[in-house]
């Protein structure tokens, strides 16, 4: 059943080790096109436009999946013996010599056909289509066409409505301060450290209450900790034990690779120990105890956080013994679909308010500190 969108994205589920993004969003657009000719005559429009291609098309065929002599092209559409053939790109780059393989199969058989690369951002535009766009194009054109229709079906505005909201779940929307983009890349980004900065200080500014209630304790100290790779706000100085939320922007000095690689620095919420309790903290009764709690509690929430257990990953070679529990996720899964500065920090408080209380309200961590406690030199605020 060709007009089921449900059975044209069922093979493209995810597996494991494979993520198929650009498939799945090729198929859900594609089905778009061949079931709503009224927005499909739009996009058309649009694409002719930036093409300057005056030639009529009518009748347009939409194809996925199309065999070019062993290449495949992500969409093809047909009119008379002219064509749009598409490639379309989520993350990844185009393979070598890619786009030259549908030319070569096009020049051969269409009269007049032109070649369009749609990416989730600019600088993936390469080999020289004739129209190169990206993800947030489509949403913003799918948005017009939405505004200026009849919204009496529901069943029709809900599948472009959720068409958007895939592209913004995925980075591909509209662009947002911290954008998918400078996180995925965000090795490369020359925004990203200034902009985590500035994040942090406005959710804490913005978040003093509800931090002091998070916390949990008369102790309410804080510094905006900008320093050891890790961008955040730290609580409890000296660590006896400390914490900090926020995100882990280089590994090295922590000695923990993130989730994802070099595809995302993580989000991160650590438990962190003064030099002098080192050989202590580990066979400390209240520390097991906070660890089992912990332990339990992440497991029950079931929503993506990771309590890693630094000191027994084999794959470090050498400790950093001052961090030895992290709650983390990919920063990526924390602001994915976020579009502007409001949302992002509205996703951070989400996290805060999910994790920190899991820590400061339990006995044990409420013990540690009451047994190690010993005299604070002030700090500064954020």
């Amino acid at each position: 059943m060709e007009n089921n969108l449900l059975t044209a994205l069922r093979k493209y589920r995810p597996r494991e080790g494979k993520d198929p993004l650009e498939n799945f969003t090729t198929e859900a657009y594609g089905w778009i096109l061949k079931n709503y000719p009224d927005y499909s005559n739009f996009f058309l429009s649009k694409l002719s436009n930036k093409l300057n291609f005056s030639d009529n098309i009518s009748n347009p065929i939409w194809n996925t999946q199309v065999n070019f002599n062993g290449f495949f092209p992500d969409m093809v559409c047909k009119f008379d013996n002219k064509a749009f053939v598409f490639e379309n790109k989520a993350w990844s780059p185009l393979h070598e010599n890619q786009l030259e393989n549908y030319r070569s199969y096009a020049k051969e058989n269409f009269d007049i056909y032109k070649l369009i690369l749609i990416t989730a951002n600019t600088s993936q535009h390469s080999q020289n289509p004739d129209l190169a766009i990206c993800w947030s194009n489509i949403h913003t054109w799918v948005s017009e066409w939405l505004n200026g229709i009849d919204k009496k079906n529901s069943s029709d505005l809900f599948i472009f409505k959720s068409f958007l909201n895939l592209l913004e779940d995925e980075g591909m929307g509209p662009t947002a301060p911290l954008s998918h983009e400078s996180i995925l890349y965000y090795y490369h980004s020359k925004n990203f450290l200034q902009y985590t900065s500035e994040l942090t200080v406005r959710v804490f500014n913005r978040n003093e209450t509800i931090f002091k209630t998070l916390i949990n304790s008369e102790e309410f100290k804080y510094i905006h900790r900008d320093k050891w790779g890790r961008i955040g706000i730290e609580f409890f100085e000296p660590w006896r034990p400390g914490i900090f939320i926020g995100i882990m922007a280089d590994w090295e000095d922590h000695a923990t690779k993130p989730i994802l690689g070099k595809n995302s620095p993580d989000f991160t919420i650590i438990l962190s120990f003064d030099e002098d309790l080192h050989f202590k903290y580990q066979t400390n009764i209240d520390y097991i105890g906070l660890v089992e709690h912990l332990t339990t509690e992440i497991k029950n929430l079931n929503n993506g956080w990771e309590l890693y257990n630094h000191l027994k990953d084999d794959s470090v070679e050498e400790k950093n013994i001052w961090h030895p529990k992290h709650i983390r996720k990919p920063m990526l899964d924390v602001f994915r679909g976020t579009t502007n500065t409001d949302e992002q920090e509205k996703a951070y408080m989400i996290c805060a308010k999910e994790i920190l209380p899991l820590i400061t309200k339990a006995n044990n961590f409420v013990n540690l500190r009451k047994q190690w406690k010993k005299e604070e030199q002030p700090i500064t605020a954020p």
